[in-house]
């Protein structure tokens, strides 16, 4: 972890856990930009890809990809939603339930089917990761017509004001019944009930589908975030 001052204001902030991207924090200066790539550049970091606000992300790719030589492919193109008040619930019907012990193994599946979908994971990791216990940070619900799971939501990420909703799921069988939204329009409810002042998500923006939905409910665009990866390889 590393931060960027300027006349004794945090101007910026980088952090990497190896083997994972780097993550910028929102920048206004580009001379900072410039001078966070230069100084990973000069001290031999290897950067596999970068993560951030989709501005600042495509002007640390220029000068990286300058600095480096290293070839570049963006990966993700996401836009982060914040969520203060629900304002349409959903009709859809059913109800939102803790998952008990004999929904174990239908997560289980549902974790590597949305990851295979929506993280565009390999199968066999997919599984590998859906079958290892959840962290304790995160937690997820289902939901449930007529006594049979339909769709699947969760939240993790927790701040001291917020609170990430994450791993919306429906099979494709089940999809254009509204279980989704009325799913995470119960959960994101529950949350600001408990206490949370906003719930947020990310979205991919390839998937008009989820953008319209939670949209619906009540979510609102903060930013566009993008995900770029840097090939191993220097170009010749």
């Amino acid at each position: 972890m590393g931060l960027v001052e300027n006349n004794g204001e945090v101007a910026a902030v980088a952090l990497m856990t190896p083997p994972h991207n780097l993550i910028l924090s929102w920048i206004g200066d580009d001379s900072t930009i410039d001078a966070i790539a230069q100084q990973l550049h000069a001290g031999g970091v290897a950067i596999p890809g970068v993560n951030s606000s989709a501005e600042v992300a495509r002007k640390f790719v220029a000068k990286w990809s300058q600095l480096s030589g290293c070839s570049v492919r963006r990966e993700w193109a996401q836009r982060i939603y914040q969520l203060r008040r629900v304002t349409n619930e959903s009709r859809a019907a059913g109800r939102l339930r803790e998952p008990d012990d004999s929904a174990d193994a239908l997560l289980t599946k549902w974790r590597a089917a949305f990851a295979i979908e929506a993280d565009r994971t390999l199968p066999e990791q997919a599984e590998k990761a859906a079958a290892q216990p959840l962290q304790r940070s995160t937690h997820l619900v289902l939901w449930e017509v007529e006594g049979t799971a339909v769709s699947m939501a969760g939240f993790t990420g927790r701040t001291p004001n917020g609170v990430r909703v994450a791993w919306v799921y429906t099979p494709p069988e089940l999809r254009g019944r509204g279980f989704a939204g009325a799913c995470v329009a119960a959960l994101s409810q529950k949350l600001l009930d408990d206490g949370r002042k906003f719930c947020f998500l990310y979205t991919d923006l390839a998937n008009p589908t989820s953008n319209h939905i939670y949209q619906t409910i009540g979510y609102e665009p903060v930013t566009d975030a993008t995900v770029y990866s840097f090939a191993q390889e220097v170009r010749r």
